[in-house]
């Protein structure tokens, strides 16, 4: 009951933060933010103190093959968004993030270092394809009243959803539902609705930047949960994450400041 009410909690704790941040600093930072592991993280956690270190682990494998998946569908976005509608443009997205974790994990079950191999190419791919707008900054318009009780009540439903069925599908596939972007994609999908095109790639493209230090995190925990004290595992990983993210927010600020 307290895992429960931790996942309740935790979530739209999170999601508010990332969303007020970018409405306070703009979608780019808002999306480096909802790029973390901010639900993948506990989700982890959470698979560690049900299922043990082991499975874990094993899930982490997984979610760096998922994350590949994840940065197809963003790029499949950033290809789309431009030339067709909101929802055509999404919906071909979400495909595309089902037919890579099908390819990705069903058929092809690359391990560890060649989706690793795989995901930082494509990543930088998306950061590359989303370039930065001039005026990349903060919505002048008011968000409606639904805007955040709705972007909370999205992540916590995939959040809870996700961390449920996990258990029953085995650490390959709990790994690759875990970083679903249950964090990322409400704010593409609002940011698309109230600020355009431009701003939902802006979310995108700090979405994959963050998904460095998404990558970094299932690394740095598949190499040390099990061999070392699983706090001292996650707070290593959680920083080596942290570390790889800090240089696109230093380098947004000095865009900003300039």
């Amino acid at each position: 009951m307290s895992l429960i009410a931790a996942k309740i909690a935790i979530t739209p704790t999170l999601m508010w933060a990332v969303s007020a941040a970018a409405r306070r600093w703009g979608s780019l930072v808002g999306g480096v933010l909802s790029g973390l592991p901010l639900t993948s993280a506990p989700i982890s956690i959470y698979l560690t103190v049900e299922q043990g270190e082991r499975f874990a682990a094993e899930a982490a494998i997984g979610s760096v093959e998922g994350l590949g998946a994840v940065t197809l569908c963003y790029l499949a976005y950033a290809l789309c968004a431009p030339r067709m509608g909101a929802v055509a443009s999404i919906g071909l997205a979400l495909a595309a993030f089902v037919l890579g974790g099908s390819v990705l994990h069903g058929l092809v079950r690359p391990g560890l270092w060649l989706a690793t191999a795989i995901d930082l190419p494509a990543m930088a791919l998306v950061v590359a394809l989303c370039r930065r707008r001039a005026a990349s900054g903060v919505s002048a318009r008011r968000p409606p009243r639904w805007d955040m009780p709705a972007r909370l009540a999205a992540a916590t439903t995939l959040v809870l959803l996700v961390s449920t069925l996990a258990p029953l599908l085995g650490p390959g596939l709990s790994g690759v539902l875990a970083p679903i972007p249950i964090i990322s994609w409400p704010l593409i999908v609002f940011a698309r609705l109230q600020d355009g095109v431009g701003a939902s790639l802006d979310v995108v493209r700090g979405s994959a930047q963050g998904a460095f230090g998404v990558l970094a995190f299932y690394i740095v925990v598949h190499a040390t949960l099990g061999a070392m004290d699983p706090v001292l595992a996650y707070t290593l990983s959680i920083a080596v994450s942290a570390a790889c993210v800090l240089p696109w927010l230093l380098a947004h600020r000095n865009l900003r400041a300039a």
